[in-house]
C-alpha cells in the first residue's frame, strides 16, 4: 500500500477528531459540488471516505480526482487527490479503523468491506497529497 504524504496539518486532524462528518468537494466540468460525509481517520493522519461507487461524487473523482476537505461550521479547508483503494491493499489494522467507521454502509465484517469493494457496489478513497486550500 502506498503511504500518502503529507499527513493532514496538525490543526485540521485535531479538528476533525471529534467530528463524525467533513464536507467534501468534487468538480468537473460544470463546477463543483460539495456534500457532508462520514469518514476514517487513520494513523498518521490520512483520510479515507466510502461512498457508492453510483454517487456523482465517485463519478466526478473518476474523471477528475481532485478534492477539498472542509470543517464544517467554517474554518480551514485542504485540497489533495482521492484514490481509490483496492480490497486488497487493506491490511487488518486498517481493516478495524474502517469498520469502525463505516459498518452503517454494510461494511460490518472485514469480509463484508471485501465484497462491498470487490463487486463494485462502493469505492474507498485514500486522499493524499493534502496541503492548504486558497
Amino acid at each position: 500500500m502506498t503511504t500518502p504524504t503529507p499527513p493532514l496539518p496538525a490543526d485540521i486532524l485535531a479538528a476533525l477528531r471529534n467530528r463524525d462528518v467533513v464536507l467534501v468537494t468534487s468538480r468537473d466540468e460544470s463546477g463543483t459540488g460539495t456534500v457532508p460525509m462520514g469518514f476514517a481517520l487513520a494513523p498518521p493522519g490520512v483520510v479515507y471516505l466510502l461512498t457508492s461507487t453510483f454517487s456523482r461524487k465517485a463519478q466526478r473523482w473518476e474523471r477528475d480526482s481532485w478534492i477539498r476537505l472542509s470543517i464544517p461550521g467554517g474554518g480551514a479547508a485542504v485540497e489533495g487527490s482521492a484514490h481509490p483503494v483496492a480490497a486488497d491493499d487493506i491490511d487488518p489494522a486498517l481493516a478495524e479503523i474502517l469498520l469502525a467507521r463505516f459498518g452503517d454502509s454494510g461494511a460490518s465484517t472485514p469480509e463484508a468491506l471485501r465484497q462491498l469493494l470487490e463487486t463494485g457496489a462502493h469505492v474507498l478513497l485514500r486522499v493524499d497529497g493534502l496541503r492548504r486550500g486558497d
